[in-house]
């Protein structure tokens, strides 16, 4: 069953219920209400008949000119009054003498008129005889000293009448009205709900591949907000799509480079290795020539792998955070890299502050990271060049700025975003020749990932090239 129609019936439930449940106890109060009327009516009615016949005995008495009737002339008196009732269709009197009847209008009713005997001196009830409904109320009287119980029966048929015929209009108005609220309530909710089934299209579009697909937002209300929230999901998963689609298209890339890079060093090794066990008779200079082309090749396939393996595990390694001091850092780099840039005749300049200066930083990763930035430089760079290391730190927001800058070969613009894909290389031939394979800025940027923060390179072709990496400058150091 769909919510709408749960909505409709359950709904369509209430209403009845609670307008019926209401009808009928307004029905019923004021049924109550109309007997409590009879029963006052009633009870006035058989008090003045007991009065009129006290005062018929005494009238008797005063023109007679007797001190007191004898009680079958009180009993004469008394029955000529009730005899004058018998016109009144409304009433129905009778007279007992302990259980016998001394006078009754209808027979009918004795039944009922001797089980009210029994009760007190006054009592009343509410009794039905065939298609009749009566109203009986009893009283004990005394006609010159002799007790008698008098019983006057009131006809309240039509009040009871009168009941059943409202009821049964209730009832019809009641169906009459639950088909009016029905329509009105089928429409009321198809139409609250109209955006719900619109989302619901959405939803369906969405998840049958049409991501370009959104929800139609109007107003501010539950549903909108949904409407809002799925536009989001929406959102989120085409990006997330799109992410994924370039993923598998940056892998398939990298995979196609990767084959590339270890195809040519493994050609030369097998191909100069091959030549050893083929040929006979080898020169001690050749067999030194083709030992050194493998030996460097080999080389090569080592720095591919080590750099391959340092790209992969950045994504799962656990960095240490510390206190770097940026003077011992710049030191340590020089002696490490004075060897490679003695070789390539270019010189390394650190502008450091003048006081110590200390970083937030995993002291390994942060000279790897600097490494491979001094090595990019110095392939970019042509011999008497200068490669300098700038630290400049950030009062307004508590950071530190390490740039590598070099005056190199440059980069274009349009080049500058894809210097930190895998295997990603400006010139190959220069780059191969050094015994690079593109990976030094792609590890580059995820270390810098690692410590929240990203590269900034600066380039033009012919006037060299500036990376930047922000870290946080460490509040305390020991």
């Amino acid at each position: 069953m769909k919510l709408w129609q749960k909505i409709f019936l359950l709904t369509l439930a209430l209403v009845i219920i609670v307008v019926n449940a209401t009808s009928l106890v307004l029905l019923a109060s004021n049924h109550r209400l109309s007997i409590e009327r009879e029963q006052q009516n009633a009870l006035a009615r058989h008090n003045y008949l007991i009065a009129e016949l006290q005062n018929t005995i005494i009238y008797t008495q005063l023109i007679e000119r007797t001190v007191s009737l004898s009680d079958d002339e009180a009993l004469s008196v008394a029955l000529g009054v009730l005899e004058r009732q018998r016109n009144d269709t409304t009433l129905a009197v009778s007279l007992f003498e302990g259980e016998a009847v001394v006078y009754s209008v209808d027979r009918q009713i004795l039944n009922e008129e001797l089980a009210l005997l029994s009760e007190s001196d006054y009592s009343s009830s509410i009794v039905e005889s065939g298609e009749k409904t009566y109203l009986l109320i009893v009283s004990t009287t005394s006609f010159s000293e002799r007790p008698y119980r008098l019983v006057s029966s009131f006809d309240i048929s039509s009040t009871y009448d009168l009941f059943k015929e409202d009821f049964n209009q209730v009832r019809v108005i009641g169906i009459i009205s639950a088909l009016i609220v029905a329509g009105l309530l089928l429409l009321l909710v198809r139409g609250l709900l109209l955006p719900l089934r619109n989302l619901s299209g959405t939803t369906r579009k969405i998840a049958g591949g049409d991501l370009d697909n959104r929800a139609n937002v109007q107003g501010h209300d539950e549903l909108a907000e949904v409407a809002r929230n799925l536009n989001t999901m929406a959102d989120s998963i085409e990006h997330n799509i799109t992410e994924l689609e370039k993923l598998a298209e940056s892998r398939q890339i990298f995979i196609g480079n990767l084959a590339h890079e270890m195809k040519t060093p493994l050609t030369s090794i097998l191909g100069f290795a091959d030549i050893l066990r083929v040929k006979r008779e080898v020169t001690d200079d050749d067999r030194i020539e083709y030992a050194s082309v493998i030996v460097s090749e080999t080389k090569r396939l080592q720095g591919l792998s080590g750099k391959l393996m340092e790209l992969l595990t950045m994504g799962n390694i656990q960095i240490t955070a510390e206190p770097v001091e940026i003077h011992e850092l710049a030191a340590e780099l020089a002696t490490t890299l004075q060897p490679i840039l003695k070789n390539h005749q270019i010189e390394f300049a650190c502008e450091l502050p003048e006081e110590e200066t200390w970083i937030t930083a995993d002291d390994e990763l942060i000279k790897s990271l600097i490494f491979n930035l001094v090595d990019n430089s110095i392939k970019a760079s042509s011999p008497h060049n200068t490669i300098r290391f700038k630290v400049k730190p950030n009062t307004a927001d508590n950071t530190v700025t390490l740039t590598v800058a070099d005056e190199g070969v440059g980069i274009a613009p349009d080049q500058i975003p894809l210097l930190t894909e895998p295997f990603y290389m400006l010139d190959k031939a220069r780059t191969r020749k050094h015994g690079g394979a593109g990976l030094g800025l792609a590890l580059c940027a995820e270390i810098a990932r690692a410590h929240d923060s990203r590269l900034h390179i600066e380039s033009a072709p012919e006037q060299g090239t500036s990376v930047s990496v922000v870290l946080a400058k460490a509040d305390e150091h020991g």
